[in-house]
Order: C-alpha cells, then structure tokens, then sequence
C-alpha cells in the first residue's frame, strides 16, 4: 500500500462536503485505509463504515443508525401529551423537524443548538468511504477465483450503497423530482471521484442527481448479479432491482418502475402471511420471507413503549396519529398486528409493527425504520407503475394478490383512475408506515402527473411544567409546502456558499391550546378520538 493513499484519504475528507479536518470518521477510517492490503480489508471497511449499522433498542441515548428525521416530518405519529420523557431525546432534538421550522438546528426557545448537519454529514462520510473503496478495490491482489468474485462483489455493494444515500440526499435537501422541470432544479452536490478537489462545490441539476443515481444502480446491478448472498445486511441483487424500481417510480417513469418492479418478483414473489401473526409480534424482521435487505436500526419504534422512571412506569412519548389509524378497515390485518397499546400502561394507539415495547428494549433491531428493502414494495410499484402507464388490469390483479395477505375478508379490487391511484396510495400509507417511505411520498404526490395530491398536516408541540403538560403549540404544513425541502445545513452553506440554499417559509404557530387532560386520558387508553 502507497504511502501517499493516506494523505488522499485524510484530504480528501477533509473537503468533502462541509465535513472538518476534526472529524472521527477521518480519524478512524482513514488509518484502516491506509493499511489495505486485500480486499478482505476493503470489505471490513465497507461493512463497518460504509453501511448505516443495525444497534439496540435501549434507552441509552440514541440508538441506532437511522436517518430518523423522516419520521418526524409526515402524519405518522403525534407527541403524547402524557410524558415528557423520551427514549432517544427526539422531543428536543426533532423540534425544528417535527414543527417544520425555516431552519434546523433550533431547539423550542428558538436557539440555535446546532446538529442540523447531522445527517448531511452521516450521508456524505458513507459516500466518501463508497468513493475510496470503490477505487481501491481495483488494485488489491488476486489469487484466486474467489478473490475475482469478492472484488466484483464488494464494488458492487460500493455502487449500490452510494447510489441509495445519493437518494436519501435528493429527497431531503432537494425538490420532488418533476419531469418536466428536473433539469432546472438543483439537486444535491455529487462528488464519485477519490481525487482530492479543493474547490467550491455546486449542486448541478436534480436531473444529473438522479441520473448519477441510476448509473451507480446499473454498475450495481451487472457487478451483483448471481453474486452470493453473505447476509441480508449487505447489499443484494434482488435489493438492486427493488431500489432501482424506487428511483423510477419517483422519476414517474412508469414503464421502468413496472420492468423493475416485475423483475425483484422474478426473484422473491414471497409475502408474510399476517393471518399466523399476533399482536406483539414482530412484523417486520431479517428473516422474514418478504424482506430482501436492511441497514440500519429501528430506534423509533422504542419511543411507542411505556418507561420507568423512580415512581414507576410512564407513557409513551408518541402516538400514532389519527390519520394514521383512521386508515385501517376493520378487516384490515395490520389494524391490529401494526398498532395496539403499550405493554405495561395499555395505552394506546402505538406502533408495534416492530415491537420495542419495554421488555424488548435490550435486544438489536435486525432491520431498520429507514432503510428496509421488502418485498410489498415490489408489488406496489408494480401496481401503482402500471396505473399511471394504462395498464389497470395489471394493478388490479397485483393489488389483490398483495392485499389478500393483508385482510381477514376476501379481496377485491375494482376501482379505476383516481379511485385506483387513491388505494395504491393509501395501501402504501398502511403498509409502510414508520418505514421511512411516508415521507417521500407526501413529496412525490405534490408532483405526481395526472394526479397530484397533498394534504394538511397538523403537529401540536408540548410545553410541560415539571412533569404536567402546561399548554401545546400547534404547527401546520400546508399542502404543496416548500417545507417538504429541508434547508441546506448552515454550518455546510457557511463553508460552502457557492451551495446556496433551498427556500423554505418561516413557520408561523397556527394556535396554542389548553391541554384537556379527561378527555385525553380517555383517548388515549381507548386509542380513539381527536388528540394533538
């Protein structure tokens, strides 16, 4: 190994997109770089420093490796009005998220507190490490048949991962991707090379974004292909093909979502079967038959349990919303196995698709609120593609085959146009919900030709007088609101200006309320009613 491949790494680091000269991803990975000798090197790093990592559920602080944000930002989940504590600190440190404020990095005093570019930085750091050993892999040793397979293996995984997190990075800090206007709208900084730049960046268009976005995918895809499979936490085929069909499905490029679509079911057509499931069973899980891929952990998933505090135990900190449970039939399956009540209180409505009730709070979450890759998704792609490209008889049949895994009663799907759009749509908002899907697709609905879509969503933030609730702050996204772009970090357009930055309105406070504790003490035990 060169000597100067060191000094490549720390620099290139160095300028990588708002990250500082002090930071521990350089002084970490940047040595075990320095030190490569094979590709079983390059491969370690990857797996370690490359992929969004799986950890527990506890409550020692955040855990887990999430770009837990996008739960915060849709119509998922509101604040209980009973606790003030919370597992992971996401009251305080989603404020300016959940309340979808003109600048991150806000607490509720309207401080400035910083962390804005905690995700920015997450994102870019991976991408860095994809750029390094996707160059480097080229030049390791072969010896063997199996050395030849692992390096074709390994680079396809590079490519596979930065072409996701290029993704999460559009659909956070860039505008819905609109046909007819991608090639004017700025897209997100791309940066595929490992050559040191010192230069201001810029952020080209949202098309040349997603196009690098799909090349990566393609070289994904040739390299992956009868690649063995080591776990369903590295990079997959079948994951290629599903996320590939994601990206066109976004693009509204419907006949490529289908072929897409089509093609993962070629591979894996297997869904869970909800009717052998209880609740307080897991639902989503590594081995599961429907699951292709997962990184990351599922850390939200603890805010929807009761804690323990010195007088005992205390609520939630979070609910599932209104509008959420009000989309479940009462045939509906997931009604009961995606939300019920808490372990110890039984209060309710909580998510417990993936249960972090609190005895099961110690355990690793095997697949991610952010970054699973399932089959259901193949399905409605499919269906949803086939929609919008004419052909109905097509979605149809592919809802049905979906849905009746999903519903007690039998299943039939005669809707068309609109009417058919709305199920599609609606049936992703069930399936997927705290997934990490919600939230781009409110994005995408805004733009989505012949039949936009958006609605009002209201989020009401508590206020607590020690351990009672004084009063709530309610905020409102209007539809079609600039908000569903977030800002561009302010410590990243103060070391490079030349990024600009997205607009985004000053978020204005709809209303205060007074809590009415009786009558949310009864919504809450019973999971019904109107609660903020």
């Amino acid at each position: 190994m060169k000597i100067f491949k060191k000094t490549i790494i720390y620099t290139a680091s160095a300028l990588m997109l708002g990250l500082t000269s002090c930071s521990d991803f350089i002084t970490e990975y940047s040595q075990d770089l320095a030190k490569v000798e094979g590709w079983q090197d390059l491969d370690e790093v990857l797996l370690g420093s490359g992929y969004l990592q799986p950890k527990g559920m506890s409550a020692s602080g955040r855990a887990g490796d999430d770009i837990d944000c996008l739960h915060f930002m849709g119509d998922e989940l509101i604040q209980s009005q009973l606790n003030k504590e919370d597992t992971h600190g996401y009251i305080q440190s989603m404020y300016s998220y959940y309340t979808w404020q003109q600048e991150i990095g806000y607490n509720e005093l309207y401080k400035y507190v910083g962390g804005d570019d905690a995700y920015w930085n997450k994102i870019y750091s991976r991408i860095n490490v994809c750029n390094m050993v996707a160059y480097l892999i080229d030049e390791q040793p072969e010896y063997s048949d199996d050395d030849v397979a692992n390096k074709r293996r390994i680079k396809g995984e590079a490519f596979f991962l930065r072409g996701a997190y290029y993704f999460l990075l559009a659909n956070m800090y860039a505008q819905p991707y609109d046909p007819a206007t991608a090639a004017s709208t700025p897209g997100v900084p791309v940066k595929n090379s490992e050559i040191i730049e010192d230069k201001e960046y810029s952020r080209g268009s949202l098309a040349h974004t997603y196009e690098s976005i799909l090349d990566d995918l393609s070289h994904a895809e040739e390299l992956l292909l009868n690649a063995p499979v080591k776990t369903l936490h590295r990079a997959t085929y079948p994951a290629v093909l599903l996320l590939k069909s994601r990206v066109y499905l976004y693009m509204q490029d419907w006949k490529n979502a289908a072929l897409y679509a089509s093609k993962v079911l070629d591979c894996n057509s297997r869904l869970l079967e909800l009717r052998g499931k209880r609740p307080g069973d897991d639902c989503v899980y590594l081995s599961s038959p429907e699951t292709l891929f997962s990184m990351g952990g599922y850390a939200i998933a603890a805010e929807f349990s009761d804690g323990y505090g010195f007088w005992g135990p205390y609520s939630p900190a979070y609910l599932v919303s209104d509008d959420m449970v009000n989309l479940y039939a009462h045939d509906d399956l997931r009604g009961t196995l995606y939300i019920g009540k808490s372990e110890e209180l039984g209060i309710g409505p909580v998510f417990i698709k993936r249960n972090g009730q609190y005895s099961k709070r110690s355990t690793t979450s095997d697949v991610s609120s952010t970054f699973l890759l399932r089959t259901p998704e193949a399905y409605l792609t499919l269906a949803e593609a086939s929609a919008f490209d004419g052909n109905e008889t097509l979605a149809r049949s592919t809802m049905e085959s979906f849905m009746r895994t999903r519903y007690s009663s039998p299943v039939t799907v005669d809707q068309t146009g609109n009417d058919l759009i709305d199920l599609i749509r609606e049936e992703r908002a069930r399936e997927f919900i705290l997934e990490g899907h919600r939230w781009f697709d409110l994005r995408r609905y805004t733009v989505c030709q012949p039949y936009p879509w958006s609605k009002i969503i209201e989020h009401g933030h508590c206020y607590f007088d020690y351990s009672d609730i004084d009063h709530i702050e309610v905020f409102q996204l209007e539809k079609n609101d600039a908000a569903y772009t977030l800002p561009i970090p302010r410590p990243v357009r103060e070391f490079q200006a030349s990024l600009g930055n997205n607009p985004r309105p000053v978020r204005k406070l709809i209303r205060t309320e007074e809590p009415d504790m009786d009558d949310y003490e009864e919504n809450e035990m019973t999971g019904t009613g109107d609660i903020l």
